[in-house]
């Protein structure tokens, strides 16, 4: 019976290949595996592994012992100690390690961490800030007011040092990192950061958008109970910070919706609008129970005014459903007659009703009741916004007539090429500098010029050049005149710019217009380019005009060489 491979001692097995002890010291002879050759330097080892004639194996000698392995050392307070003074001094790869051992070692780093930060001398503000991130990194949720504290000095000093507006933000934000860091834990230090009367509206909104994201989802209840209060900024703030949460975790909105469904149906005056704009964002365009739901509100003659603005400006959101276009009509039918516009709210109500109606539907409704010429701002930019406008261009004469500048710019805002010579005749009436047609609004008057500029065509090219060459001109319209005639007309109206530029002794006046020749994207020609340099020679433009020189003539190794 054959003996399996595996069962064969070594030697066996190579006496099977032809190999055999006392063999000739040069054998070749055919075996399992083939030709198999053996000399004699292959015998003292297989002698070696061979067991002796007539005796017993010998028995190997005993491996090593292997040496014992040192536990590594118990990590104390000394080390923590000596940790501690290179996270305050350290950079780099030592830094990081210090770090990264004292965070591991939690129970014996923290207690003196906190020490260190009480201790005397008080560690400077730069010691404290890597103190209390390292304490950030080992989160301990007793060390958490510690950053909040750390968040209120540091905007505290950040103010006192300068009094510009947003200054608070950056000092905040590694602070608000640190707390977002620790999870529901921070909750009750992010709330008393919220109250904090010393911090702006717009920090207090990025730290309730912080609490919301912390807050565990059982907790979520309690925020839905402060939608509603507080100021608008903030009211706005927490809205949006509780839909970003729902529509992180659909559980968590069908619970939200659940929750808001029945504050709604609480109708606590106070709250109401807040909770319906909250409804609307939780549920989506596509809900459309919701949507009817709304459209109660919005036409309950008996609810509260906030709540029923809220409710169309739902509405207006959903405009593409059919059903909720039939209800913003018969609201603008309803608010908007002669007689009924008188009342603000009526006229706030069919005005916020008319924006969301289609082009149709809103044009009918302007031609019919007039609304162009309603004495109302808000209602008439509303009507420039939606109406239908002829071309014949009798329409801006009426917007041009209101005594309210926004509407004159809503009208102003509508005019497109082609002008009609009327339009651009009342356009060109509008950069007069005195008479009965002299636009006093600045804003207003931008407007002039820009509708110009879409106009196009050689007339409005004119009347653009007419104010920028005007010397009585104020400077403000004088640069947008510049602006349109290089955004509009390219190379040609560069041109005349430039010429501009060059007769110029005015200081603001040659910096806007060389900050319009920037604004050119095709080719300039060899004036604009003699204009510029020029003006690079003026120590006040020099920076300006070598920086659109060269941006312009980029092939140039040195535009203005020789001139």
């Amino acid at each position: 019976m054959a003996t399996p491979l595996s069962a064969v001692p070594l030697l066996a097995w190579l006496a099977l290949a032809g190999v055999a002890p006392g063999g000739s010291s040069m054998s070749s002879s055919a075996g399992p595996i083939g030709q198999v050759r053996s000399d004699m330097s292959e015998r003292p080892a297989l002698i070696a592994l061979a067991p002796a004639r007539g005796g017993k194996p010998k028995t190997p000698a005993p491996a090593p012992a292997p040496e014992p392995t040192l536990a590594p050392p118990t990590y104390g307070p000394e080390q923590a100690a000596a940790d501690i003074e290179v996270v305050l001094t350290g950079r780099g790869k030592d830094y990081l390690q210090a770090r990264a051992r004292l965070e591991q070692h939690a129970d014996v780093a923290a207690p003196r961490v906190t020490a260190r930060l009480a201790a005397t001398p008080a560690p400077t503000m730069p010691e404290q800030r890597r103190l209390l991130a390292l304490l950030g990194g080992i989160a301990r949720p007793e060390d958490i007011p510690l950053f909040a504290d750390a968040m209120r000095r540091e905007v505290a000093a950040a103010v006192k040092q300068s009094q510009e507006q947003g200054v608070e933000l950056p000092a905040a934000e590694p602070w608000r990192e640190i707390l977002r860091a620790q999870g529901p834990a921070a909750a009750p230090a992010l709330t008393g950061l919220v109250a904090e009367k010393t911090f702006s509206e717009e920090l207090r909104g990025l730290l309730l958008a912080d609490l919301v994201a912390v807050t565990p989802a059982d907790k979520l209840p309690e925020l839905v109970a402060l939608v509603g209060l507080g100021a608008p900024s903030l009211r706005a703030a927490l809205r949006q910070a509780i839909v970003r949460r729902a529509h992180s975790s659909p559980a968590e909105r069908a619970q939200l919706i659940q929750v808001v469904d029945a504050a709604l149906a609480a109708r606590e005056p106070a709250r109401l609008p807040g909770l319906v704009l909250l409804r609307a964002a939780l549920g989506g365009a596509g809900d459309t129970a919701f949507t009817t739901r709304a459209a109660a509100l919005a036409e309950d003659t008996a609810g509260e005014f906030a709540t029923r603005v809220a409710a169309i400006r739902v509405l207006v959101a959903r405009r593409s459903d059919p059903a909720t276009q039939t209800v913003l009509a018969r609201l603008a039918e309803q608010h908007l007659p002669a007689d009924q516009r008188t009342a603000l709210r009526s006229e706030i109500l069919g005005s916020l009703a008319l924006a969301g109606l289609d082009a149709t539907r809103a044009a009918a409704v302007v031609d019919r009741l007039q609304l162009m010429s309603a004495a109302a701002p808000r209602l008439a930019t509303t009507a420039f916004a939606v109406a239908a406008l002829p071309p014949s261009g009798a329409w801006l004469e009426v917007g041009q007539r209101h005594a309210w500048p926004e509407v004159r710019a809503a009208a102003l805002a509508r005019v497109e090429a082609p002008c009609s010579t009327a339009i651009l005749r009342r356009l060109r009436d509008g950069t007069v500098t005195r008479g009965d047609t002299f636009e006093p609004d600045a804003a207003v008057a931008r407007e002039v010029l820009v509708a110009l500029g879409r106009c196009g065509g050689p007339d409005a090219f004119a009347a653009l050049q007419a104010v920028v060459v005007d010397a009585e001109q104020n400077v403000d319209r004088r640069a947008e005149a510049a602006r349109q005639l290089v955004d509009r007309h390219g190379s040609a109206g560069a041109d005349v710019v430039a010429a501009v530029l060059r007769s110029s002794d005015d200081l603001g006046v040659a910096l806007r217009l060389v900050r319009a020749l920037q604004r050119l994207e095709g080719p300039a020609s060899d004036d604009v380019r003699q204009a510029l340099c020029a003006a690079g020679k003026r120590q006040e433009l020099a920076t300006s005009a070598q920086r659109a020189v060269r941006g312009l003539f980029p092939d140039l190794d040195d535009p203005c060489a020789g001139g």
